[in-house]
């Protein structure tokens, strides 16, 4: 029977996994009288529980918390968990982690994937790998929070500073404050309401808008004065309604190596968190959580030729040239309500226009140009500007386009197309495949104090990690998967497997699986 490289199998990922989970210092040394469990079986047991896909941890705790030795049996003989830990010490645990500690296991599984070979069948467009990057939430709560939540107002009101008050507020937004002066007058305050109704507000009526606005002409208002400005009517606003709904959340943003032609991806860096930092009062963004993962990934990675795919929301000039500092090639999506100057631009002039007809009947075509200016509040930033149309005989007709700093040619642009459009590969393979298909990744597991529900998650993308691996490198997960066939079904499988029989190795649960072997010993409850 073929056999995968040990390193590869499942075993050997997952002994991976535990290799590196141990070399992760707690921040707090316990007790050897108090027979503490080691951090490496706390974060082991969570891993277990993600890999398996088990709902909850609470079901977790019942199936392992306080049963006999023989039902903790498969623990230890396919994740090496020597100790089950009860589901709040596991809380407790794993609550002071810091996520960034858990970087040296991806690292780990990566470098044993490049090892393997496995990692060349992803190359695309003159050796670089496809590296597609997005944001995603994973907790919301009105109630539940801790100190890094980031903080969602709804109901916030809006605020513009104009010359005079409309004649008409129809186009007015509701919850709106209008500070208004012209030339020779005071400073008037109205407040549009929900119902559209004009309140007036005296200036003096907020506090610290007066001293705000003495002797201040509009025109003279400098950025500093109307975001101070902005501050004390939103601070007034909140004060008089504090039934305003608010929503606490943490976000990450995420990383994969993708192919146009591969469904598995490599989701090989940590994600990134998006929560406040320590004693911060600001909520973190994804352009500054894009920023960071970036960086970690060329400092971990500084060899490695990445081609980054995103969205429309990345194609800014400093994130443009922070991805040419790091030396990483872009196909960023580009849109015209974003880069209106851009698209008017390329509609003046003569662009190259390029058509392929597939051998079904259909269409593909481009209009390129290479070296254009990409807005007009930096002339000095150059992109390559690609607009495609692809008309299906048999569908809808659908218009991309995209920046790239690739030279753009007849005889590549065909390729970077397929390059850009394999950026929803980090939506669907990955992000739908996390909260649609077994993996319950928006279930609150536990939010904790500290990083516990960003632990959670991250281990769950490490379990999502390995299952992408075992898929490329592990023969007899392959073979059980094409019995399957519908992965949802393949995680129930070996879930029912897991929990009703005594298993000695992997190799042991998959031939059971694929050839329904009778080897496997049933397992008694007997507690």
């Amino acid at each position: 029977m073929k056999s995968s490289r040990k390193e590869l199998s499942t075993d050997g990922l997952i002994r991976k996994v535990r290799l590196q989970f141990e070399k992760i210092i707690p921040l707090r040394k316990l007790s050897p009288r108090n027979d503490p469990i080691s951090l490496a079986d706390c974060l082991m047991s969570a891993f277990a529980m993600f890999s398996l896909k088990i709902p909850s941890l609470l079901k977790f705790d019942q199936n392992f918390g306080n049963s006999d030795n023989d039902f903790k049996y498969n623990l230890r003989t396919l994740y090496h968990v020597d100790k089950v830990p009860s589901d709040t010490y596991l809380r407790e645990r794993l609550d002071e982690v810091n996520p960034e500690q858990l970087r040296g296991t991806f690292k780990a599984l990566f470098s044993g994937i490049q090892r393997g070979g496995l990692l060349k069948e992803y190359q695309y467009l003159d050796g670089h790998y496809l590296c597609s990057a997005d944001g995603t939430g994973f907790f919301s709560s009105p109630s539940i929070h801790c100190e890094n939540c980031c903080i969602k107002k709804y109901g916030r009101c809006h605020i513009k500073i104009l010359g005079k008050r409309p004649n008409d507020i129809d186009d007015v937004k509701k919850n709106t404050y209008l500070l208004t002066k012209s030339n020779d007058t005071a400073w008037e305050l109205v407040y549009i309401d929900r119902d559209k109704d004009e309140i007036e507000i005296p200036p003096g009526a907020i506090d610290g808008l007066p001293a705000l606005l003495e002797g201040k002409k509009l025109g003279k208002l400098t950025k500093a004065a109307i975001k101070a400005i902005k501050k004390v009517i939103i601070d007034y606003h909140e004060s008089i309604h504090p039934e305003l709904a608010v929503e606490y959340y943490h976000n990450m943003f995420c990383a994969a190596i993708v192919h146009p032609d591969k469904k598995t991806v490599l989701p090989f860096s940590p994600p990134e968190a998006i929560m406040k930092s320590d004693g911060s009062k600001k909520n973190d963004c994804e352009r500054n959580a894009s920023k960071r993962l970036f960086q970690d990934m060329r400092r971990e990675h500084p060899h490695l030729k990445l081609i980054i795919i995103e969205d429309g929301l990345a194609s800014n000039v400093p994130h443009l040239e922070e991805l040419g500092r790091l030396n990483m090639r872009y196909i960023i999506g580009a849109k015209p309500g974003d880069h209106k100057a851009l698209f008017e631009m390329v509609e003046k002039i003569d662009c190259n226009e390029y058509t392929i007809i597939t051998e079904n009947g259909d269409e593909h075509y481009f209009r390129y140009i290479n070296n254009v200016q990409l807005n007009d509040s930096h002339p000095e930033f150059f992109v390559n500007f690609l607009q495609y149309r692809e008309k299906k005989v048999k569908g809808k007709e659908q218009h991309f386009s995209w920046v790239t700093d690739l030279i753009i040619k007849d005889d590549n642009v065909y390729d970077i197309m397929r390059g850009g459009r394999a950026r929803f590969k980090i939506e669907n393979e990955t992000y739908n495949t996390l909260k649609n298909q077994g993996y319950h990744f928006e279930h609150n597991f536990g939010h904790g104090n500290n990083y516990l529900s960003t632990i959670f998650a991250t281990l769950m993308f490490l379990a999502f990690f390995v299952d992408q691996a075992r898929e490329m490198a592990c023969y007899l997960f392959k073979k059980a998967r094409e019995e399957i066939r519908a992965k949802i079904y393949l995680w129930e499988h070996i879930e029912g497997v897991f929990f009703n029989f005594l298993i000695d190795s992997w190799d042991d649960l998959y031939e059971h699986l694929i050839y329904r072997r009778k080897r496997l010993r049933p397992l008694v409850n007997t507690s």
